[in-house]
């Protein structure tokens, strides 16, 4: 079965536009938010698939080649490209750096891009159809994977986390959070935890 994103047949666009396209982003609908500025000293790529390039399924940000890794796994990509951050990822850089880390890399339990929940339950496929590959890519090159794909609103996204979170288990990634939610227990977003916290590993899911 085909599974359409904003009305396109997605096998047949792939066809044309692989999921390995790393070209700027083009006609695809993110959202309202402007991306943020790149430190001057790094270098960036992403990974894009999908009508429009809908799905991002990597994103690296390179500063010091020769020092470690740290992958970051959160829900969803937002406005950030390799040309520009958004809050988020320019907060897990600066954890990244404060750790001695060289290199960040973000994937996303889900690939679609867009800021507003919502819209990964209006598309039939927002994990995309290539994202659990380059989630295990980045996990096996990462010296570090820290979950921290947070608590979302809608029951329905709910179960994919964890479900990331095995498959990389199983394949014998250690699996790290900053702090798990009281509430939830989930793995929570980093955007408004304190700077000083450090990543721990998880117990397997």
């Amino acid at each position: 079965m085909a599974w359409p994103c904003r009305g396109v047949d997605l096998r047949a666009a792939m066809r044309m536009n692989t999921a390995m396209d790393t070209k700027q982003p083009s006609a695809h609908n993110v959202g309202s938010s402007r991306p943020l500025r790149l430190a001057d000293d790094v270098v960036s790529h992403a990974i894009y698939g999908g009508p429009d390039k809908c799905y991002r399924y990597a994103l690296t940000r390179t500063w010091d080649a020769s020092r470690p890794a740290v992958m970051w796994l959160m829900m969803n990509p937002s406005v950030a490209t390799e040309d520009g951050d958004d809050r988020t990822v320019a907060k897990c850089q600066r954890y990244a750096r404060a750790w001695g880390y060289g290199t960040l890399l973000v994937g996303n339990t889900f690939a679609y891009r867009c800021t507003d929940q919502k819209r990964l339950t209006e598309v039939p496929d927002p994990v995309g159809p290539e994202n659990d590959t380059n989630l295990l890519a980045m996990a096996r090159r990462a010296d570090l994977v820290v979950a921290a794909y947070g608590s979302p609103q809608i029951k329905s996204l709910l179960p994919r986390g964890p479900e990331v979170v095995r498959m990389l288990q199983k394949h014998g990634i250690t699996i790290s959070a900053m702090r798990l939610s009281a509430r939830s227990g989930r793995p929570e977003h980093p955007l408004y935890l304190p700077g000083t916290l450090r990543p721990t590993p998880l117990p397997a899911l």
